[in-house]
């Protein structure tokens, strides 16, 4: 019974999902619009910040799927953290913004800005775009998330830097842990499991699911520097890695 649901659940969304594009592209222009507009009178991006929110939301609810958060109790109210969380799927990013309870500013790709009206709107809303192949403007980028942080905001890194292609955790990069070393910022370590199974890399057959958010107790950043910056990458990523389930 249970292959036979499974089989009409694929077969409807078959014929449901270029609803589903077009209906994320017309939530999106709105929405993006109206951040824009509103941001004039919102510099530091705290109030448009909840037009994000419901922008998830509603593209979380109009996929079919859940977001269950464990351990919210882990996150002080008027603490600013940096987030590290495994990145399996696009949707992680909805469901973070969605359902994670903090002032979230995400580092981007300098290739999202160019999308028209929602690359702008990530700008006003105070997102942070990095170019990669850039150096320099990577540094400056960097700076640009130790400010958003100085002011109260906290700034998600996927440290593995894309998607896992099999869920398996990828190697980190560095620069969100120097930027939790400068500020002296504590890292809020993030578990998300059930993304890759609603959207996998390379795909765009998405699916109704559950995604969970397991929070993690926060890591201090007290004693370490950039000289052993890789042992608290490390230790980050074991906590990461101890409630991933493949």
């Amino acid at each position: 019974m249970k292959k036979v649901l499974n089989a009409l659940i694929e077969i409807l969304f078959f014929f449901y999902r270029p609803i589903f594009y077009l209906l994320v592209i017309i939530d999106t222009t709105i929405l993006g619009i109206l951040t824009i507009t509103l941001s004039f009178f919102d510099p530091t991006g705290n109030t448009i910040h909840y037009i994000g929110v419901f922008w998830s939301r509603l593209n979380l609810f109009l996929s079919g799927v859940r977001v269950r958060v464990h351990n919210r109790e882990y996150i002080k109210k008027d603490q600013p953290y940096i987030v590290m969380m495994n990145h399996q799927s696009h949707y992680d990013v909805w469901a973070a913004i969605g359902y994670i309870p903090l002032q979230l500013r995400w580092v981007m790709k300098m290739e999202l800005r160019k999308i028209p009206i929602f690359g702008l709107g990530c700008e006003r809303m105070g997102h942070i775009y990095i170019d990669r192949g850039d150096s320099h403007q990577a540094r400056e980028s960097l700076k640009a998330a130790g400010e958003k942080i100085r002011n109260g905001a906290s700034v998600v890194f996927f440290p593995e830097g894309t998607r896992s292609p099999d869920g398996k955790l990828l190697p980190f990069k560095k620069g969100g842990f120097v930027i939790a070393i400068e500020s002296r910022v504590p890292i809020l370590p993030i578990t998300g499991l059930g993304s890759r199974a609603i959207l996998p890399k390379g795909s765009m057959a998405i699916r109704p699911g559950t995604i969970d958010l397991i929070i993690h107790p926060p890591i201090e950043v007290t004693g370490y520097t950039q000289e052993n910056k890789e042992e608290l990458m490390e230790k980050v990523r074991a906590v990461i890695q101890s409630k991933l389930v493949l």
